[in-house]
């Protein structure tokens, strides 16, 4: 009983500090599916997802590259190389489940307008790392469209499941960050506010 009555007073307090008591967040809706590239002879992930939050602190989250092996246990080390012409080139290191393993893969990132994000592996240990991110909004929501085609050189049934795991977690993190990140924002802005 104790227990609930000192979390009802931290949910006034928060309350108190942001003017409004907002309801919580539901969890994004993750669509994942699998379809052959009709560039090449990879398998391609798509996943699309609505995200009940600012589109703008998703797209930060996206954009922070060098973070994202906060996002996802299997992204190990990410470094910035280079900035170039045509964006920028990152060094990113994996440890995926067994029996792939450790790998590695450098990478050219290009940023579209704010409204997408495509990478393309220049090389690496993985046969294939490529893809991109478009942002829009839906219904005042962030529409996520991912497509990426990652081999790690097995056999597609075999990482399917993995690959199916990775996008939806890492998804899902990133969702996770940027909902904390607005929080964060909002509650700073209210207490500005108080006298």
């Amino acid at each position: 009983m104790k227990r609930l009555g000192r979390l009802l007073s931290l949910l006034a307090v928060a309350a108190s500090l942001s003017g409004t008591v907002r309801p919580v967040l539901a969890e994004p809706d993750i669509e994942i599916s699998f379809e052959r590239d009709g560039t090449s002879a990879h398998s391609l992930i798509r996943a699309e997802a609505l995200f009940p939050a600012p589109g703008a602190d998703v797209q930060r989250v996206f954009a922070a590259i060098s973070a994202y092996p906060e996002l996802h246990d299997w992204i190990r080390a990410t470094q910035l190389v280079r900035k170039t012409a045509q964006g920028e080139e990152f060094l990113v290191e994996f440890e995926f489940p067994w029996p792939v393993g450790k790998q590695w893969s450098r990478v050219e990132v290009r940023r579209r307008g704010g409204t997408t994000i495509e990478w393309h592996q220049i090389e690496g240990s993985l046969k294939a790392n490529q893809g991109r991110i478009a942002f829009s909004t839906r219904s005042g929501a962030a529409h996520i469209d991912y497509r990426a085609v990652i081999d790690v050189g097995f056999p597609d049934a075999l990482t399917r499941p993995y690959k199916k795991r990775f996008v939806s977690e890492f998804l899902g993190a990133v969702y996770q960050q940027a909902r904390t990140s607005g929080t964060a924002k909002a509650i700073a802005l209210a207490s500005r506010e108080q006298p």
